[in-house]
């Protein structure tokens, strides 16, 4: 019944008109009288459905007083279903059934399903209003070794149920036009006759709600989701409610509200996204699985899932439906869906499929930041540090407010043993404002290497090289390891100068040796906070070169 649910609008509202016109005169003018309509009940036997429907209307029929309720004959429903183009033996959809329902001037109906079983047969229905689908009372289950005889139960249930219709329309209309207090008044009046009577519940509980007395709607409305775990509307209420507590209970609310009714697309995707919203996007995954599996290959379904999928980080499931979208819709593989594909392989340590992803969309998105970002990541985690600095840069030509370019671009530069280049693009970086911290653990990074370098092969060039970067660190974010680093620096820097200039008796020697060992004792207590003890010997050595290095200075600066 798909299709009907998209056409029962036009069709039954066309047939609308006929069937008025040919309702007779003398009816009309014996005043309003109360139609029930019985409708083929859902089964796996077209005909036990039919039969069933069948059944309950006679039985029905016997119950009840013609002049106080008509129930709809089958000849009539018969004929308003064949005139719209219906089966006359199939079960309809709940928007069709509600259709009908109005076209027949039935104001309520029943909406079920029967079973054989191996006793007998089994009955679940439930009486719904026509002017509002969601507003049921859900009859007790009838089981019965004959066909009839659980037909007389469900006949006698909906005699029952009914009861409570003047006291529910008495608190709609009251409760409609704002006299919340007498709706509520005319629902507790009929709940103390019956207080399983959920039609009338349901709108005792909305007209509490509307007046603000939420605990009393809350109350209400979970009395009803305990009889009633599928209605519909107490369902909404405490989603509507729970939420605005920011209680917790609301996402249970929601997973019930999907549940109730699993054809709804429109609310199951709606619950989809307050799940996603509530961070729970694990949670959503059953239902889009559903949802996938009784609507295969519809595309609005697949992109749903897929954003779930994602969100809830489960990358399998995201790259199997991502892989089924673009095969579906073609237009699902933008920049950005390529992207995340990749992000999802690589979430499972695809690294080839992540890079064979990336290379479909930069095939078709050549000029796509993201994507030559990406491959750019790809690449450094490949060890292929020249490609990933090529792959930066395109990217930070396209946007030169690519933060993790500069990122990448400088890691690449460092596995390169390209210094001076590491140190443009962390400058680069900076001016285009990217995070100074992020920027400093980088230049440190850098520095340390330089240090531990410098400390194989006692070449002052390298130390100098090191506190280039460690300095650059310092003045993004102060550190103790940057200030310890540039103190150890040049005090190494400082004692080989002190050696070669007194060898060489080179004033410029000397001073260098003499800046260095400042540079050195002013950074070093800052850095003893985290290296105490390396830092006391080298702030204990500092004073034993000294004297010398002045010694030096007044004789060869002249």
């Amino acid at each position: 019944m798909k299709a009907s649910l998209r056409r029962s609008g036009f069709r039954f509202a066309g047939a609308a008109l006929t069937l008025a016109l040919a309702a007779s005169f003398a009816e009309a003018q014996k005043g309003p009288v109360e139609r029930v309509m019985i409708p083929t009940l859902q089964s796996a036997d077209k005909e036990l459905g039919v039969q069933a429907a069948e059944a309950i209307r006679s039985r029905l029929s016997r119950e009840t007083n013609v002049k106080e309720l008509i129930v709809v004959p089958k000849a009539d429903i018969n004929n308003s279903l064949a005139s719209s183009g219906y089966s006359t033996t199939e079960a309809l959809a709940p928007g069709d059934a509600k259709a009908l329902a109005s076209l027949v001037r039935a104001a309520q109906y029943l909406d079920g399903s029967v079973a054989r079983t191996p006793t007998g047969f089994r009955i679940d229905a439930r009486l719904v209003l026509s002017r509002d689908l969601s507003r049921g009372q859900v009859l007790p289950t009838a089981q019965a070794a004959k066909l009839d005889d659980a037909a007389n139960q469900i006949a006698k249930a909906i005699r029952d149920a009914r009861r409570q219709i003047p006291a529910e329309e008495q608190c709609h209309n009251n409760s409609s036009q704002g006299n919340y207090q007498a709706a509520i008044a005319a629902a507790r009046a009929e709940l103390q006759r019956n207080p399983n009577a959920n039609i009338v519940g349901v709108c005792l509980a909305q007209a509490y709600a509307r007046a603000k007395m939420e605990d009393s709607a809350v109350a209400v409305a979970e009395r009803i989701r305990v009889s009633d775990p599928r209605n519909v509307t107490a369902l909404r209420l405490l989603v509507e409610v729970y939420q605005s507590r920011k209680d917790p209970r609301g996402l249970d609310a929601l997973a019930s509200l999907a549940a109730a009714d699993p054809t709804n697309i429109r609310q199951i995707q709606d619950v989809v996204n307050e799940f996603a919203k509530a961070g729970q996007a694990q949670r959503a995954i059953p239902l889009v699985r559903d949802l996938l599996q009784n609507n295969p290959g519809d595309p609005a379904l697949l992109n749903l899932a897929w954003l779930v999928y994602l969100n809830a980080k489960d990358f399998q499931g995201a790259v199997n439906v991502g892989n089924e979208l673009i095969r579906v819709d073609t237009a699902a593989a933008t920049a950005d869906f390529y992207t995340r594909l990749a992000g999802a392989y690589t979430g499972l340590n695809q690294t080839q499929q992540a890079s064979e992803a990336i290379a479909r969309g930069a095939a078709k998105f050549p000029n796509d930041p993201n994507l030559v970002l990406f491959n750019a990541s790809a690449q450094l985690k490949a060890g292929n540090a020249q490609g990933a600095a090529d792959a930066a840069r395109r990217a930070l030509v396209s946007n030169p407010k690519l933060e993790n370019a500069y990122l990448i671009l400088a890691q690449a530069q460092g596995q390169l043993n390209q210094p001076e280049a590491v140190a443009t693009t962390l400058q680069d970086a900076a001016r285009n404002g990217v995070n100074k911290t992020i920027l400093a653990q980088l230049a440190l990074q850098q520095g340390n290497t330089l240090f531990k370098a410098a400390q194989a092969s006692k070449d002052r060039a390298d130390f100098q090289r090191a506190i280039r970067f460690l300095a650059m660190s310092d003045s993004l974010e102060a550190s103790a390891d940057a200030k310890f680093l540039i103190g150890a620096s040049a005090f190494s820097v400082g004692q080989s100068a002190t050696i070669e200039a007194n060898e060489r008796k080179n004033c410029a020697l000397a001073r260098t040796a003499r800046d260095s060992f400042t540079l050195a004792q002013a950074n070093l207590p800052a850095g003893g906070q985290k290296f105490p003890n390396e830092a006391a010997q080298l702030l204990t050595a500092i004073p034993q070169f000294t004297p010398a290095v002045d010694n030096m200075i007044g004789r060869f600066c002249k």
